[in-house]
């Protein structure tokens, strides 16, 4: 009984250590880097849940969308990013944005559908290679800092 209980205790600790917790920029892009991209994944899903315009949700997903290479979830992600990101006043945000947006804007109208599904899933083969940094780092760090997390 002693060991079932010690065992219970273990692994809720080890489940609340390895989840990142929805105010954590440290946590998600750790989690991110070690290949936990599920937590990363269900953690922008329980954001949107909250707020269907969650900015830091939606960036997750355009990278989580982009890691595993899907062109229809890809294509998705950035349109609700940009049409949340539209909506954006703080100052350090638009700034980056106003940077980043042609770059999206390239990538559905040009790059997108240039790619063969061949390509595609030789990226997503890539995908799965752990110790990348998360794609909209930079961003999510920008709004961390901003008090915008």
């Amino acid at each position: 009984m002693k060991t079932m209980v010690t065992s219970i205790v273990f692994a809720i600790i080890f489940v609340s250590a390895a989840a990142p917790t929805a105010n954590n920029y440290d946590a998600v892009t750790n989690d991110w880097y070690q290949g936990h991209w599920t937590n990363v994944y269900e953690l922008a899903q329980n954001r949107f849940a909250a707020n269907s315009n969650d900015l830091v949700a939606a960036h997750i997903m355009v990278s989580y969308d982009i890691l595993f290479s899907d062109f229809q979830t890809i294509s998705n992600s950035i349109i609700r990013l940009t049409n949340i990101a539209e909506e954006v006043s703080l100052p350090a945000y638009t700034n980056v944005y106003q940077v980043l947006r042609p770059g999206w804007e390239y990538y559905l109208d040009e790059f997108l559908p240039r790619q063969t599904e061949a390509a595609l899933q030789e990226q997503r083969t890539k995908s799965y290679i752990i110790h990348k940094n998360i794609h909209s780092g930079f961003i999510l760090k920008t709004l961390w800092d901003n008090g915008a997390w």
